[in-house]
């Protein structure tokens, strides 16, 4: 199982927000690559990074810091926030990300999903962010009126393999992550779920593991300490206790 530590971007700094809120920012970074590095060396081979403020305007805006991020040796670079257009995915590719994560275009626009899984197989994802069983778009600013297991086989109809469930209520609030949620979609969907939102401590990767996601995606914890990525990684290879 994969432990993917996370990285979301507002004017070039790391921030954390809880609950999806943007009135809740806190910046615990303002050298995002620094920060890549550090989980490189921690073990970890996935970065996931959200740009925030393309998530709200609707298309990508902090190009610069994600080429950066690209940059760091030994870490691939998966990316979402704001890609609605053909055109985005491919400027953020050819950036050097490695995977693009579609989140309001797998509810509002899964043409372009299709679309993109053909012109760049391998390298499409999907998140879908979920509160009280809704599926949240816009950077979690509107509800959809979909359930989560209903967009992830639409996305997976439309060739994506890979899914990234966010429990919003849980996200930043250190109140476990929704590891059987995450399973049930995965077993009802029929595609590798990656669980994200909430994940306060090791036990909460322990748990990961036995539901048997695909993987974990972890950020406000590590920020605040409350654990290592380093034991996470271990944790997840069957190495840790």
């Amino acid at each position: 199982m994969l432990v993917i530590p996370a990285i979301d971007l507002m004017s070039g700094e790391v921030v954390r927000l809880q609950k999806g809120d943007f009135a809740t920012k806190t910046v615990y970074s303002r050298h995002p690559a620094e920060e890549a590095a550090k989980f490189a060396a921690a073990g970890a081979t996935l970065l996931h990074v959200v740009d925030l403020d393309g998530a709200k305007a609707g298309w990508p805006v902090n190009l610069s810091t994600v080429a950066e991020l690209c940059a760091v040796p030994g870490l691939e670079i998966e990316l979402g926030g704001g890609l609605r257009t053909l055109g985005d995915i491919e400027k953020v590719l050819k950036l050097g990300v490695a995977a693009v994560v579609l989140g309001t275009a797998a509810v509002e626009r899964l043409d372009l999903v299709r679309q993109a899984c053909s012109r760049f197989p391998g390298q499409v994802r999907c998140g879908i962010d979920a509160r009280n069983g809704e599926v949240k778009v816009a950077g979690w600013l509107e509800g959809s009126g979909l359930k989560a297991a209903e967009v992830a086989r639409r996305v997976k109809e439309a060739g994506v393999t890979l899914v990234e469930y966010t429990d919003v209520a849980r996200d930043g609030m250190f109140s476990g992550v929704d590891a059987a949620g995450a399973a049930a979609l995965q077993a009802e969907a029929g595609v590798a779920v990656v669980a994200s939102g909430g994940v306060a401590g090791l036990d909460d990767i322990r748990a990961c593991v036995a539901a048997g996601v695909a993987g974990v995606i972890v950020g406000k914890a590590l920020y605040e300490g409350r654990f290592k990525l380093g034991d996470a990684v271990a944790l997840a290879a069957g190495k840790g206790g």
